[in-house]
């Protein structure tokens, strides 16, 4: 096993957090990646950079803001309702705003 760098470890845990926060699990991240649960565990760790066809497809598949997945801001922005691709419903669209609510909460207390 190669050494892990810095960066691509910050960006498997901002991937992670990113993930777990809007309840996706690793196996429909893999999918939508096209590559193995493994795959996405080893992106996750730092083990495995993320490419930047699979951050395209990050950003344009689930409306992700890649600033927090790069380490820029500490939280993942809103979703962009404005987005005419974007098919979710409104009570989806209140699911995650309610889990995105939670994901904050959390992070506010390790703060403290």
């Amino acid at each position: 096993m190669g050494e892990r760098c810095f960066e691509d470890a910050l960006i498997g845990a901002n991937l992670k957090k990113f993930r777990e926060a809007f309840q996706i699990k690793r196996k429909e991240l893999a999918e939508i990646f096209h590559i193995s649960e493994d795959g996405v565990y080893r992106i996750e760790r730092g083990e495995t950079g993320l490419s930047s066809s699979y951050a395209y497809i990050l950003a344009k598949e689930l409306h992700c803001d890649m600033n927090f997945i790069y380490g820029i801001t500490p939280e993942p922005a809103l979703l962009n309702t404005d987005d005419v691709e974007m098919q979710l419903t409104p009570a989806g669209i209140a699911q995650r705003l309610r889990v995105y609510a939670q994901f904050l909460e959390e992070m506010n207390k390790g703060e403290k």
